[in-house]
């Protein structure tokens, strides 16, 4: 991932950060990128101030003891002392949005808020750092699997409809290909189509469709959407193993099925449906996805996007 340069790492209270700072570190020594922090953490009232110093302390140590237990861990040298900051207060996503704008980060790493036993998809914090992030952001979920042998999926949609879906969608397919290279070296492309009248004119007992006329017009949007994405893949020029999934259904259904099915470790998506407008959240589709995985989360933005936050 030759084009994030400029990484920040995100470390939530006292949690156990070394799984998610293992690969932080890891991808700035590949790439030859800087590398910051930034402790997200509870303010203490103003009661204990005279705390603050101590605590605040006491939260850096911590950071620094793991990143060189990672360090070591890794066979990696050690490092120059790694630039953190502290965000505490009620609104922390501001501070750290405020510090990848001021410090121009192009990549965010944190480890995702646990969920309970069972549940799916990624909690409030989590999800604000996806819709207001001017930048990738990646969102790792603690794995027993050594890095190498994860397995590395990207969701694309080739029907692009603007330059910038068509620059997202190839940077996606280039940035997932560089993440596989460093993990288990298969990635696997899930790519989504369906004919949304296909249930309707079958079904309707009104409209008499020729059953041999419907199939042709089904079978000409599957080889439209088979030959856009083979397109894609030709113009981005990646290479090595790869596995293509074109899949007949519903975006939202079919992807996190296959991701489950896969056994995918990481998935790579594009998170904004439109570029051009402050703050806009993210498309419905990609909402429905992100709420029924439970594998690590590689976002990308379009060129263009804009965070809200100033």
């Amino acid at each position: 991932m030759k084009e994030f340069k400029n990484i920040l790492f995100v470390s939530q209270e006292l949690s156990n950060n070394s799984d998610s700072l293992e690969q932080a570190l890891a991808l700035s020594n590949r790439n030859n990128a800087s590398l910051m922090g930034v402790i997200i953490c509870p303010k203490l009232p103003e009661s204990m101030n005279k705390y603050e110093e101590i605590y605040e302390k006491s939260l850096l140590d911590k950071l620094n003891s793991e990143i060189e237990n990672c360090l070591t861990k890794s066979g990696q040298e050690s490092k120059p002392a790694i630039p953190i900051k502290i965000a505490s207060g009620d609104k922390p996503v501001v501070q750290v949005i405020k510090t990848v704008l001021t410090d121009g980060c192009d990549l965010l790493i944190k480890e995702t808020e646990p969920l309970d036993e069972g549940s799916k998809g990624f909690k409030a914090l989590d999800m604000k750092l996806l819709r207001k992030s001017p930048c990738a952001v990646w969102l790792n979920r603690p794995s027993p699997k050594a890095h190498e042998k994860k397995r590395v999926a990207v969701a694309i949609d080739p029907t692009v409809k603007s330059p910038e879906e068509k620059q997202l969608a190839l940077r996606l397919l280039q940035t997932s290909r560089s993440i596989a290279d460093s993990c288990d070296s298969q990635l696997h492309v899930i790519s989504c189509w369906e004919y949304e009248l296909e249930k309707y004119l079958r079904d309707h007992s009104w409209i008499q469709v020729d059953d041999e006329r419907l199939n042709a017009e089904i079978e000409s949007v599957r080889t439209y959407h088979r030959e856009a994405l083979d397109s894609l893949l030709l113009e981005s020029k990646i290479s090595g193993d790869i596995a293509v999934h074109h899949i007949n259904g519903r975006a939202d259904d079919e992807i996190p099925l296959c991701v489950a099915k896969l056994e995918i470790d990481i998935l790579t998506m594009g998170t904004i449906a439109r570029t051009g407008i402050k703050g806009l959240i993210m498309g419905n589709t990609a909402e429905n996805v992100l709420q029924s995985i439970q594998c690590s989360l590689v976002a990308l933005k379009p060129d263009g996007f804009e965070s809200p936050i100033k």
